[in-house]
């Protein structure tokens, strides 16, 4: 048999991982063990092949509408045009959604910013409309103590005052 002359092409990692799998030592009366190990480097290889060969799903030897082309050529030539043009539309139209998603995303964040900075301002004008309230409570019950407790004293003379001696008079 004749060895190929067209040598499958490996990256780095493949050819490292597959260096690997060939190095791992394996006990040889273990057939499982064998078996596992020879499968490794085979799904490697596979991997290697589906990564670096391409499969063509264009026809071959398929001619063009020009003369010389059978009767059945020229079908099998559209076909292959209209399998290219909606491999091509699919493209673009994945490639439009990619960029509509992006816009979305975009205006999203963007909006979301927007809102959480004026939700950030309200939050502190309420934060400090509160501590405004807090600082006069605060400021009116530490005067207020001692102007309340006068004022209390105050109040109960005079109404002490008033009830002692007006009762019983009435002015009209």
């Amino acid at each position: 048999m004749r060895a190929s002359t067209h040598a499958l092409a490996l990256t780095r990692e493949q050819s490292d991982a597959l260096a690997l799998a060939i190095a791992d030592p394996v006990d040889a009366t273990d057939d499982a063990a064998t078996r596992a190990k020879d499968a490794k480097i085979l799904e490697l290889k596979l991997a290697a092949v589906r990564d670096n060969v391409r499969a063509s799903t264009l026809g071959r030897d398929i001619q063009g509408s020009q003369a010389g082309a059978g009767s059945g050529e020229f079908h099998k030539y559209r076909d292959q045009r209209r399998r290219e043009r909606e491999r091509f539309e699919a493209m673009d139209r994945a490639e439009a959604e990619a960029e509509a998603r992006a816009a979305f995303e975009r205006a999203r964040s963007e909006n979301a910013a927007r809102e959480e900075a004026k939700t950030a301002k309200n939050r502190s004008k309420r934060q400090r409309q509160k501590e405004k309230k807090m600082a006069k409570k605060r400021a009116k019950s530490t005067s207020g103590a001692t102007g309340a407790g006068e004022a209390t004293e105050v109040g109960e003379e005079e109404d002490a005052g008033e009830g002692g001696e007006g009762e019983g008079v009435e002015l009209d």
